[in-house]
């Protein structure tokens, strides 16, 4: 991509071409390619003819093969590995699906920092729009570039050059008023401008900002990302923040993937990735053309990712024109697969479907549903002050025709638990579902 001024991300008119030459690398220099044979393509095949060629690639398939594998045979990896030229890292996992994953060195923050600039307003705060640019990021104290900040630290020893990592505590259930006016006024004394944050302990630190009549002092933009965003945790950060709040949607083992854009739609981010969707075959009540998402890493010289399933449900914008790359915007971002309720009559139930049928109630603070059977649904509802007695029975209510043919229970809850990553889930489903009865190419693969 060429160079051009602060603020403005032009189009990648080689994006398919970057591709292609990334799937031609990894057939010919990285050994698991290598094993696997190459697709029958042919020389002269599109991007698309290629891919389609080429099988799916599945976290199980990943785990047993690192580090060796993932590299060119003619590099060291223990030497790499030892000096810090590759890093490798574990991803902290929504659902059980921890991964380890290799980075080139400084890769991460490289096409992070490339993805966001394609929001002008980001880009123009990164180039010093309020002043020198700082950045917090606010998540599980394990997600932060793959640096554990837990346990008792001083303000100075969670600086690392412009980043300030907020928080020590691996769940905000477990947060006492004075870690979270701590965090209020880090923020402040560290003139943030940009503010990454997973939105659940986003939102807790934002009512609790509410409560003391205080606000949080983001001058640029907010980046909600690491897990998904809800109604009711929107609600809270917008209360607390003036900033805008951005969605950022990616993930440790292929980078990020989509930015918000001033249109409100997620823009696919170039030089980074290459991305597929693999549109449900059936019903999806309450979305509009949802995929899975499958992704080819661009960029990456240590594991490159072929056909990667990243596992996560998007909505996809098919009549909108593409902006950086030939890859579609998305409406919105669905949540995992994993955590997609399965009706009776077939019928695919995203958790992002769940959300905008419940956004309506504004009395919910916070909120998880559990699909533990294939008949049965349970919503516990985290209530905020003032919320109606009735909440329990108009959440049933919301949600019965959307979730039609299930028996569906509500009740209020004080508190709901994050996952052992940190990150919690507004839905979870218990058993699996034979995803090939769901999406094409996923024939045999239980999830």
């Amino acid at each position: 991509m060429r160079s051009v001024e602060p603020g403005h991300t032009p189009r990648d008119v080689e994006h398919d071409a970057r591709a292609l030459s990334a799937l031609e690398r990894a057939f010919t220099e990285i050994p698991f390619y290598i094993q696997r044979g190459r697709p029958l393509g042919g020389a002269r095949a599109s991007l698309a003819e290629t891919l389609a060629a080429t099988p799916l690639l599945w976290k199980s398939q990943v785990r047993p093969t690192l580090p060796k594998q993932w590299i060119p045979a003619d590099r060291d990896v223990k030497a790499e590995l030892a000096s810090g030229a590759l890093e490798l890292v574990e991803t902290s996992g929504s659902t059980s699906d921890r991964t380890r994953i290799l980075w080139d060195q400084g890769w991460w923050l490289r096409q992070e920092e490339r993805g966001l600039r394609t929001n002008p307003v980001v880009s123009r705060a990164i180039d010093g729009a309020h002043g020198l640019y700082r950045e917090a990021i606010l998540t599980t104290p394990a997600c932060g570039l793959g640096l554990c900040h837990t346990g008792e630290m001083t303000y100075e020893e969670r600086v690392d050059d412009r980043y300030l990592f907020l928080n020590m505590r691996p769940d905000p259930a477990f947060w006492k008023p004075e870690d979270m006016t701590r965090m209020i006024e880090e923020i402040r004394r560290h003139r943030t401008v940009g503010l990454e944050s997973d939105p659940t302990y986003l939102s807790v630190l934002a009512r609790h900002a509410s409560r003391t009549d205080d606000d949080l002092a983001v001058e640029g933009f907010v980046a909600l990302t690491y897990s998904m965003t809800s109604a009711a945790h929107l609600r809270s950060i917008r209360r607390a923040i003036a900033a805008p709040a951005l969605q950022l949607y990616g993930a440790s083992e292929v980078g990020v993937l989509f930015m918000e854009g001033e249109d409100g739609r997620l823009h696919h981010c170039p030089g980074t990735t290459h991305v597929e969707f693999l549109f449900a075959k059936g019903a999806t009540p309450g979305a509009k053309d949802v995929a899975l998402v499958v992704v080819t890493t661009i960029d990456r010289v240590a594991q490159p990712l072929v056909r990667f399933v990243v596992g996560d449900l998007v909505q996809v914008d098919r009549d909108a024109p593409s902006r950086f790359t030939t890859v579609a915007p998305l409406v919105s971002m669905e949540g995992r697969v994993q955590d997609a309720v399965l009706r009776p009559d077939g019928g695919l139930v995203t958790a992002g479907a769940i959300d905008r049928a419940l956004a309506g109630l504004a009395g919910i603070v916070l909120y998880q549903v559990n699909q533990r059977t294939p008949r049965e649904v349970e919503v516990d509802l985290v209530a905020g002050e003032g919320a109606p007695g009735s909440l329990p029975r108009d959440a049933r209510d919301t949600l019965a025709p959307l979730l039609s043919g299930l028996d569906v229970t509500a009740r209020r809850t004080t508190a709901i638990s994050a996952e052992p990553s940190g990150k919690y889930r507004l839905v979870r489903r218990h058993f699996p579902f034979d995803l090939g009865d769901h999406f094409p190419g996923c024939e045999g693969v239980s999830l």
